[in-house]
């Protein structure tokens, strides 16, 4: 018998974060076709947006952290955490590399363009080749981790060196006495909860920033970025549609849920993502929803921070998408064993992508290099016109497959109340 006062599921979904954000996305390209010299001036109001975002991140991730870390039964909870999740971050991100190059190479978006690399200008890559040796040593992205003092993680929102400090801290207070523990640990909630808050008022901003984004790239680059080299962004979105339905999805079933329910689950950080072109953006409301419907602090705190820098799938579809396209458009001819070792290095170059501006043509250009100059790497530069949109592809499949992480190793450490998990995705 049904409660006559029930509340309706789907209660105005016209004033949902999601629509809204949806309809400003559409005026901004509006905006961008009719007005484009107008709509290039509002890429302060992203960026204004992104830098406010950038700055909350820091503190949510730091005391998810340290309360994550302060909350566990034993360090050895950590240990298995970390092990297990860099074990799924491993397979599910190679997966994803040979997902990127099987489709360029079964549907060929470059073939046919016949480009001459002698008619690329070199000045139009220099800033994304100068540091090209920092994200292809493992040993400077190691190091990158440790930050140089203790604010700057935080006004900068460098996830790694932010995961870092809380990690150290939260040992050093693991060791305190029961008695010091738990005011320490409700103290931390409490400024926790305030942080959420805050958030989650920034956050009705966020159509405003989904309005400046689309019509700054509508009006950089006019309705040509839309269709220029139609056929590499279309297999980008297939290949990115591919691994989230099917590689996901098979995770999702053998976890006990639907991959479908939980893209509805996440669909206004997922809109947010791909609005701003930023997965920072999502950062904290993903983590805090997370929470929320079961997942445990703990693995939260430790897998989303740490899949921003070693589990980003949408930026490894990216990037062995793009070179069996730039092999086909410069009609490069590379062996079986060739594109075994393209793999290989890429599942090395590509931990790489986090927390260096212009990461995706940095991370491209040391790994062409790596290859001692079998594809040279000024033929990036033709991809530079049609980065906004792969951006926002690969930042988005990068939200799904992180917040996808985090469910799978709460369920592997039987630290996920499956009942309560289910709920949230029902509703």
């Amino acid at each position: 018998m049904s409660k006559p006062n029930a509340k309706p599921i789907y209660r105005r979904w016209y004033a949902s974060l999601w629509f809204l954000v949806l309809v400003f996305m559409c005026g901004g390209i509006i905006f961008g076709i009719v007005d484009p010299t107008l709509a290039k001036q509002s890429k302060p109001v992203i960026d204004a947006f992104i830098h406010v975002i950038k700055i909350l991140v820091g503190p949510i991730v730091f005391f998810t952290v340290v309360s994550g870390v302060i909350g566990m039964g034993s360090l050895k909870q950590l240990g298995t955490i970390g092990a297990k999740s860099f074990l799924y971050f491993e397979i599910i991100s190679s997966l994803a590399l040979i997902i990127g190059l099987s489709f360029g190479h079964f549907f060929h978006p470059g073939t046919g363009l016949n480009l001459s690399v002698a008619s690329i200008d070199p000045s139009l890559i220099a800033k994304y080749t100068q540091n090209e040796a920092d994200a292809t040593s493992f040993t400077k992205i190691m190091l990158s981790a440790i930050p140089k003092n203790l604010w700057e993680p935080f006004l900068t929102g460098n996830t790694l060196q932010i995961l870092f400090i809380a990690v150290c801290l939260g040992f050093a207070l693991f060791y305190l006495g029961q008695r010091w523990r738990e005011p320490i640990m409700h103290n931390l909630h409490l400024i926790q909860g305030w942080l959420f808050k805050i958030l989650s008022f920034v956050m009705w901003f966020s159509p405003i920033a989904a309005f400046a984004a689309m019509a700054f790239m509508l009006g950089q680059f006019g309705v040509a970025v839309i269709w220029h080299m139609l056929g590499l962004v279309a297999t980008m979105v297939g290949a990115c549609v591919f691994f989230i339905l099917v590689i996901l999805g098979s995770v999702a079933k053998m976890a006990g849920f639907s991959i479908f329910q939980f893209l509805n689950f996440i669909k206004d950080e997922i809109i947010l993502v791909f609005a701003t072109s930023s997965s920072e953006s999502a950062l904290g409301p993903i983590m805090r929803k997370l929470k929320n419907s079961g997942v445990d602090e703990s693995v939260v705190g430790i897998v989303v921070p740490a899949g921003y820098s070693f589990n980003l799938d949408g930026t490894n579809i990216y990037l062995s998408l793009v070179i069996a396209f730039l092999c086909q458009a410069f009609n490069i001819h590379l062996s079986w064993q060739e594109y075994v070792t393209v793999i290989l290095v890429l599942m090395a170059t590509s931990k790489g992508a986090a927390g260096v501006s212009g990461s995706g043509f940095i991370v491209l250009a040391g790994t062409l290099a790596a290859m001692h100059g079998k594809i040279p790497v000024v033929t990036i530069a033709i991809l530079l016109g049609i980065d906004k949109i792969m951006s926002e592809l690969r930042s988005t499949t990068n939200l799904v497959g992180n917040s996808m992480a985090a469910v799978i190793v709460a369920r592997m450490e039987k630290q996920l109340d499956l009942k309560k998990f289910k709920q949230a995705l029902d509703k």
